[in-house]
């Protein structure tokens, strides 16, 4: 099976350096292709030269995931990964196995914070049940994060493009249309991938992020269902008591606020 991995950069930070490492310890084997600046050529293919390098054509960060988009290749599986953020060793066999194994599309896992040292700080909550995904967003629940979620090359022809309107909510968007039209999704219960909180992050842009989930799943035609929420709370429960554990009684949202 052909694998691609695709992060884009506007600077390459330090901390980039762990993100290809976990790309190579977690999915061996897979291309990882950078989007970056053309400037940033010289210093990216020095310090990572078994990178594929393709200079962004500009218009953003969802404009540079169709640039890698478009050089993906031969890669029979895909995922995008922030150039702050790791795949996991343990959880990403998981969800390779399962997307080769189940007619799903897309499958997607559970996925850990960290600080900016690395330090774990929690998990995100994310629906067990892939069936639930429509009506949990139709409620207002983000109920699967991106890091470590993998899409076969075959969902292209559904969803060929990310949609360049979009600053924060684009992969949400693209989950959306696949779920529109028609593709299935699966869930491995490991942890996949771990997201980095640090200032300044444009997704810490709480008003703007709303204003584009909702603009997101306006299209589903699912009502919301009290039922799926309830499920997703339960199925969260050492999701809630760890946070409690580490930070006290807290948000979600304010973890996410103030990592």
């Amino acid at each position: 099976m052909n694998l691609a991995v695709i992060t884009t950069t506007r600077t390459a930070p330090p901390i980039l350096d762990e993100t290809v490492r976990s790309v190579g310890s977690a999915a061996p084997g897979a291309r990882h292709i950078v989007v970056a600046p053309a400037g940033l050529q010289a210093e990216v293919t020095r310090r990572f030269p078994r990178m594929q390098f393709v200079p962004e054509s500009g218009g953003g960060l969802y404009a540079a995931l169709n640039d890698g988009l478009v050089a993906l290749g031969d890669a029979e599986v895909f995922t995008w990964l922030n150039d702050d953020d790791v795949l996991s060793p343990a959880g990403t066999p998981a969800a390779l196995r399962a997307i080769v194994a189940a007619p799903a599309g897309i499958v997607y896992g559970r996925v850990g914070l960290a600080d900016v040292a690395g330090q774990r700080l929690g998990e995100i909550p994310v629906a067990r049940r892939p069936a639930d995904l429509p009506a949990l967003l139709a409620s207002g629940i983000m109920p699967l994060a991106q890091p470590g979620t993998w899409v076969r090359r075959e969902v292209l022809a559904a969803v060929p493009r990310f949609d360049t309107s979009y600053r924060l909510a684009g992969d949400l968007d693209f989950y959306v249309r696949a779920l529109r039209a028609g593709v299935a999704f699966g869930f491995v219960d490991a942890e996949v991938a771990r997201f980095r909180l640090h200032a300044g992050q444009l997704s810490k842009d709480e008003t703007a992020a709303a204003r584009e989930h909702a603009r997101a799943i306006a299209s589903l035609s699912v009502a919301p269902s009290a039922g799926t929420r309830w499920r997703f709370r339960i199925d969260n429960l050492p999701v809630y008591f760890d946070r409690v554990r580490r930070h006290g009684f807290v948000s979600m949202r304010t973890l996410y606020r103030h990592g």
